[in-house]
């Protein structure tokens, strides 16, 4: 007598992983945050509507970098596109450092 065809459990469905978001500084895979490329304040203050900020995909380490060790003006003026971010020698030293940690909330920035 041949096995009963079972019904596929309902909890392996829901194990199932949407595709991991990566960051645009890192590369690493994970869950990630929008980044605002212009700071909310300062696109406000140039009457941009929030909906209306570009925003790129960061990890909380690489955005936490970013916010403690530039100003809002800086992000704003000199740091408003991703190319230009890369650019700058801070950056390119922490990316490489922040390469080897794991991907978590718990990872501090300097």
């Amino acid at each position: 007598m041949g096995r009963k065809e079972r019904e596929q459990a309902s909890w392996i469905e829901d194990t199932r992983t949407e595709p991991l978001d990566v960051c645009v500084l890192c590369g690493r895979e994970g869950e990630m945050t929008d980044h605002h490329l212009v700071p909310k304040s300062q696109g406000r203050r140039q009457g941009v509507k929030l909906g209306e900020i570009p925003t790129v995909k960061m990890c909380a380490a690489c955005q936490g970098f970013l916010v403690k060790t530039f100003t809002n003006a800086q992000l704003a003026n000199e740091l408003n596109t991703v190319e230009a971010i890369r650019e700058r020698e801070e950056v390119q030293k922490f990316v490489k450092w922040v390469q080897k940690q794991p991907l978590s909330r718990g990872v501090r920035v300097h």
